[in-house]
């Protein structure tokens, strides 16, 4: 028996021991690869274990020797055995040897992946220390705080100053590891968290270096708002005593060209000391809110309580501006006082030259027109009266009374002391004129009642004679005819009344050459009226004595020929009668037509 035949089952049980031990290595092959390739984000320390497991394990990827001898062992073995059995073994080591061979290219590229990984593990190691000082420059640039007085500002100013200028001593080493990252991201199996590294620190570092700023900013502002503040505080307080000051300095003036003056002074004081009082104000609220984004509460609280007795030291802007607006009104009212007495005065000139022309013309003018500016005169003066009363009233609620009066308002007071008198006098000697002539006031204001009343029905009258009579048709036509042109003639005796009345009244007056002139016109004008109506008169009687004599004519006839052929009928019936009546009511008839012809 040979040596391999009385060893067979310590040397099957060596090679089924390394086929296993094979088989056992390329599955940690499998799983190394699998935990390196997976998902997961190790930290450095995990992946570099890792990487060691792989490397340790792929030390001698081809296993040459191993695969040679288990060929050849198989071989003795299976020398002897049958057939199926030697053909499974057979199978069972190609396929072992056919997944080895498929596992090496998986393990090549692993090994490739592996230095890929470990320098982004490695880079992510690098980021660590920086990306911690970014965390802690945003954590300082976003903690809360709460500075109480300008000592504590300078104070955060200082620390963060620093913290800038340790920002910007790291910008070159943090520029470069950020290229760096691009670098390694150019690779196209990169793992996921590469990305995520570059973008934190790169993205880091400028929402780092812009709260930083952000915070600078605000701590500064704040600063200047502490400062502000306390400026602020300190001119406000300035200004309202000057307001104060500036509101006892306002008085009345009297001389209008003064006042006007002094007015826009105190116009353009109040705007100035407005103005400004409001924008210390306004300031003192935005020194306020900008502090208040960072102080504690109880700081709050005294402040806000400061604000509070500063605005209630605005109401001096009111007053200010009432006591400005009181001497607007004064002024309004002086301007309005001294132009009305401009005008009066100015007025005073043309009236007494318009009373001096009645007098001076009296005699070349017509007493109506003499009369009738005489009146319009005294009616202008008695509407400048009127204002002189106003202003009269005015000036005792707008100038000082007394015995102390200032010479500005005292010379107001002569000046409308002067102009009341002239006109008072212009008036008395306007009324003097107007009654030499009161009478012919009188009678002229007859006349022109009358020729008033006259004039329309005179018109009327004229025009309902050029339109003629209507012709009638009947009878009872004829009568309302008669009735018309009857009244119409009336109507003219008792018109003629009023002109008649109305010329007597002229006749009175001293002058009344215009008036009988138009008193002639108009009865020329009215004689053709009434003669006109006196022929109607006539005309019309005259066909309605006719009209009558026809109609009776007419029922007489109707009458007999109505009657019965009685004896009585018979005895009173004749023929030659008869004939001669429808004669005449034939001459009868045309006599009619011929008159309504004639209207």
């Amino acid at each position: 028996m040979s040596f391999w035949q009385e060893n067979y089952q310590f040397i099957k049980e060596v090679y089924e021991m390394r086929h296993s031990k094979m088989a056992e290595w390329m599955e940690n092959v499998e799983k190394a690869i699998a935990r390196i390739m997976a998902d997961k984000v190790y930290t450095s320390a995990e992946f570099k274990r890792e990487r060691d497991t792989f490397n340790s394990l792929c030390k001698d990827l081809e296993r040459t020797e191993v695969k040679k001898w288990l060929a050849q062992i198989l071989e003795i073995l299976m020398a002897e055995r049958a057939k199926d059995q030697k053909k499974t073994e057979g199978d069972k080591l190609d396929a072992l040897i056919q997944k080895h061979e498929e596992l090496i290219p998986s393990v090549q590229k692993t090994a490739v992946m592996v230095d890929l990984y470990w320098k982004c593990y490695a880079y992510g190691d690098e980021l660590k220390p920086h990306v911690e000082f970014l965390d802690g420059i945003m954590l300082s640039s976003t903690r809360e705080i709460a500075p109480s007085c300008i000592e504590n500002v300078d104070e955060l100013i200082e620390r963060q100053e620093k913290s800038l200028q340790q920002l910007d001593a790291k910008r070159t080493v943090v520029v470069d590891l950020i290229d760096k990252g691009k670098v390694i991201l150019q690779h196209p199996e990169k793992p996921k968290f590469l990305e995520a590294n570059v973008k934190r620190i790169e993205e880091g570092w400028d929402d780092t270096k812009k709260k930083a700023q952000d915070r600078l900013k605000l701590l500064n502002e704040t600063k200047d708002a502490f400062i502000g503040y306390a400026e602020h505080n300190e001119t406000i307080a300035n200004e309202f005593d000057i307001a104060e000051e500036e509101i006892k300095k306002v008085k009345k003036h009297f001389n209008l060209e003064a006042a006007v003056a002094d007015l826009k002074k105190r116009q353009d004081l109040y705007n100035k000391s407005n103005d400004t009082i409001n924008g210390l104000f306004d300031s003192i609220n935005a020194n306020y809110n900008c502090m208040a984004i960072t102080i504690p509460e109880d700081k709050k609280k005294i402040l806000t309580k400061e604000i509070k007795a500063v605005e209630a030291k605005l109401e001096v802007n009111g007053r200010f501006k009432d006591t400005v607006a009181k001497i607007e009104v004064l002024v309004g009212s002086l301007t309005n006082f001294d132009k009305n007495l401009r005008t009066i005065d100015s007025w005073m000139q043309s009236a007494t030259a318009e009373l001096n022309d009645i007098k001076e013309a009296s005699g070349a003018m017509l007493p109506e027109d003499r009369v009738a500016r005489t009146m319009d005169l005294q009616e202008d003066i008695a509407a400048k009266i009127e204002i002189l009363k106003s202003d009269a009233a005015t000036e005792l609620e707008l100038l000082p009374q007394g015995d102390k009066v200032p010479a500005d308002a005292q010379a107001f007071k002569d000046e409308l002391a002067r102009i009341t008198k002239y006109v008072t006098d212009l008036a008395e000697k306007t009324r003097i004129e107007c009654d030499k002539y009161s009478n012919d006031v009188k009678f002229w204001a007859e006349y022109r009642t009358g020729i008033k009343e006259f004039n329309p029905w005179l018109a009327g009258a004229e025009k309902a004679a050029a339109e003629g009579l209507s012709k009638p048709a009947d009878l009872a036509e004829v009568k309302a005819l008669n009735e018309k042109v009857n009244g119409f003639d009336k109507n003219c005796v008792n018109y003629l009344k009023v002109l008649t009345s109305a010329q007597a009244a002229a006749q009175k007056m001293t002058t009344h050459a215009e008036a009988d002139a138009e008193v002639a016109g108009l009865k020329t004008r009215f004689d053709a009226v009434k003669a006109t109506a006196d022929t109607w008169v006539k005309k019309v009687d005259v066909l309605v004595k006719e009209w009558v004599l026809l109609d009776n004519t007419v029922t007489e006839l109707n009458s007999w020929v109505a009657k019965d052929k009685s004896a009585e009928g018979e005895n009173q019936f004749s023929l030659e009668k008869m004939e001669s009546t429808l004669g005449e009511l034939k001459n009868i008839f045309k006599q009619k037509e011929k008159l309504v012809e004639g209207l």
